[in-house]
């Protein structure tokens, strides 16, 4: 994590035995969430369950047998979206669960990836729905048409978890504070 090693020096003390030791200590800005243990416990819980729902049902919009995903412009976004799905789900696992100041990296790599994760998959899973649209209109037989329908379905509803999640990151304010 070269990005966040300005924000550590390593000091070398020595103890009464004369042995030298190598302490790494922080000296870059704390940062706290404008919510108090309650809201962020909250916060996490419900990030949780919006997360168990966008697997499910994109999970769930891969095992639907449509001609849809036999098409590149289909199938590709459907597989790259579980990329973001990944990182934000490593996010959420590592959003804190106290109120506490909190490092530089500790924000980035909780926070900050889940809203990123979030962004990326919410436009890959646009493109996914783009595509299958454009599948019903010039290419699909009325044969095949409602596992089309659900596949869609399943996706405006993973699409709409995803929209719902960043909606409830934009209410969550990361505060840069000074030093403890």
């Amino acid at each position: 994590m070269k990005r966040y090693a300005d924000d550590y020096e390593t000091v070398i003390t020595t103890d009464d035995k004369g042995e030298e030791k190598k302490i790494v200590e922080y000296h870059g800005a704390y940062f706290e969430f404008a919510l108090d243990e309650k809201g962020i416990a909250h916060f996490k819980r419900n990030s949780f369950l919006v997360l168990a729902a966008i697997l499910g049902l994109h999970i769930s919009g891969g095992f639907v047998d449509n001609r849809g995903m036999y098409q590149l412009y289909v199938a590709l976004p459907y597989v790259l979206a579980f990329f973001p799905l990944l990182y934000m789900a490593a996010g959420i696992l590592r959003l804190p669960k106290e109120k506490r100041m909190f490092r530089r990296d500790e924000i980035g790599l909780s926070f900050g990836r889940m809203k990123t994760s979030s962004i990326i998959l919410l436009i890959f899973l646009g493109i996914g729905l783009l595509g299958e649209i454009a599948f019903l209109l010039f290419l699909s037989d009325g044969n095949q048409r409602m596992l089309e329908y659900l596949y869609l379905a399943l996706e405006v509803f993973a699409t709409a978890a995803v929209y719902f999640l960043i909606r409830m990151q934009r209410q969550i304010r990361v505060l840069t504070c000074s030093k403890e």
